[in-house]
């Protein structure tokens, strides 16, 4: 497994398909949601297994927000989602932020936290999804 640093325009086509699986097919996401026009200035990032399709995806933007991470069914719980968070964190801190935050989905919550991100528990709707905000000092 590894995670490439890319950018919007060099890997639309694999970071699309992958959110396009779980965010608007899996999660029944709306296209209007999930496209909001903050990919074009994020820093991406592709998981890969052994082939050359993709895995996972994940972004981060410049104001320290690390979200879209997915990872498709059949590669979940090999360590992929750590992967892409990991180095989300890395580049976040070579960028030198001093915290990162993130609007979890209430049921992935316990996976951040694993990571170092703590949540006031306060619940909002975002994209339909009852979420939390996390925070992460770097």
């Amino acid at each position: 497994m590894k995670v490439l640093t890319s950018d919007w325009n060099s890997s639309k086509a694999q970071l699309t398909f992958v959110r396009r699986q779980v965010f608007i097919i899996e999660h029944g996401i709306d296209e209007q949601d999930e496209w909001d026009g903050k990919d074009e200035d994020a820093v991406h990032f592709v998981a890969f297994g052994t082939t050359a399709v993709p895995v996972g995806v994940c972004r981060l933007t410049s104001d320290g927000q690390i979200g879209r991470l997915a990872v498709l069914p059949n590669y979940r719980h090999q360590g992929n989602g750590n992967l892409l968070l990991r180095k989300a964190i890395q580049v976040a801190r070579e960028m030198q932020l001093k915290q990162v935050f993130l609007h979890a989905m209430v049921d992935v919550q316990i996976f951040y936290q694993t990571h170092g991100f703590k949540t006031d528990g306060k619940i909002f709707m975002e994209a339909g999804k009852p979420h939390v905000k996390m925070v992460r000092d770097i």
